[in-house]
């Protein structure tokens, strides 16, 4: 599909075949993370699969440590893990953004496996509140919202169909738990198959999905937020298709919701990534990568994420005490939802 894609390129623009590579890649790097590492018949220790994608680029890398978490989650029992799947502190701070998703992929995967097409209310609310409560027993403390959110990419992805009901339960259960939800909703958008090829407005699909399907103004925020986050990470090194995403936001008027998606991303590039600055340099200027949209991309780009990098990421990175950090201490697992202008100063990345 990768070759395919590169013959489209005579027919598509540049960015478009740029984008249809880097969807591809991510997917096949996260999908198929055994064969593109050589895995031994034996699988070894979770921290011996992760050196196994050192080698890898920044990017690429990423995408197979999300790849390696969901694989272990499906193939070794959680419950064998004292204190936590991802407690272990062999693993990298820096895995830690992927490896919570791929786990939580598992995890989500899991918990809808046996529901049906139109489970009861107390099935779903048996089903979340268990997802809920194994993602905070596995994950690293201060990071279980990245392994909840992968609820949303995995409802909108595999079992469309229960999208409302499970945002319903969420609700009851727990408000933040629905928000996370729909910023996965938004990310998976991006790779739902009417979506994954670039061409035919593609994207102007998946924000009219994000913005039509979510119930309320907070799931509709993170819905998009979601999508734009993940349209960012995966072409972080393609600032062209981040411009072309704002352009087409332009007529459905969710400005900061698009700004924190941008903000967010790069502020995860940057924790998996702590020396790559270079990526995110076109992203800090004035001036657009196409140079026809110089003042948006300022305005909604890159004077907030200077102004991220100065005043919220140092907060998001700060080291905290063993065990669980305070309530209310903000880590960068919290990038995975959209946060009001004005809610948590060291969170405002809309404004």
């Amino acid at each position: 599909m990768q070759r395919s894609a590169k013959a489209l390129g005579v027919y598509l623009p540049g960015h478009e075949v740029a984008e249809v590579s880097n969807k591809l890649e991510a997917f096949r790097l996260f999908a198929y993370v055994e064969q593109e590492l050589g895995f031994p018949p034996t699988l070894p220790s979770l921290p011996d699969l992760v050196r196994l994608a050192e080698p890898l680029p920044p990017l690429q890398r990423s995408f197979a440590l999300e790849g390696i978490a969901h694989y272990y989650a499906n193939n070794v029992a959680p419950e064998n893990f004292e204190g936590g799947l991802l407690a272990d502190p062999a693993l990298p701070e820096t895995a830690m953004v992927p490896m919570h998703a791929g786990m939580g992929i598992s995890f989500a995967t899991a918990a809808l496996a046996d529901l049906g097409l139109s489970p009861s209310a107390a099935e779903l609310h048996d089903a979340l509140g268990g997802f809920i409560q194994r993602c905070h027993e596995h994950s690293r403390p201060g990071w279980h919202n990245s392994a909840i959110e992968a609820m949303g990419l995995t409802v909108r992805t595999l079992h469309p169909h229960l999208r409302m009901p499970v945002s319903e339960a969420l609700g009851e259960i727990d408000p933040s738990a629905q928000h996370l939800f729909w910023h996965g909703v938004g990310r998976s958008l991006y790779f739902i198959p009417k979506n994954f090829l670039t061409f035919g407005g593609s994207h102007e699909r998946a924000l009219e999905s994000a913005i039509d399907e979510a119930p309320t103004p907070e799931c509709c925020s993170n819905a998009v937020a979601g999508l734009v986050w993940a349209v960012t990470l995966v072409n972080i090194k393609c600032p062209g298709i981040v411009e072309n995403l704002l352009q087409k936001c332009g007529p459905f008027q969710m400005p900061l919701a698009f700004t924190n998606g941008v903000v967010s991303a790069l502020m995860v590039w940057k924790h998996m990534v702590p020396d790559g600055e270079g990526v995110l340099a076109p992203y800090l200027q004035g001036i657009s990568p196409g140079g026809i949209h110089f003042g948006r991309w300022n305005d909604l780009i890159a004077e907030p994420a200077r102004e991220a990098f100065v005043e919220t990421f140092p907060v998001l990175t700060t080291p905290v005490a063993p065990g669980q950090p305070p309530a209310g201490t903000p880590t960068i697992a919290d990038l995975f939802q959209y946060h009001e202008t004005g809610m948590n100063p060291h969170l405002s990345l809309g404004s």
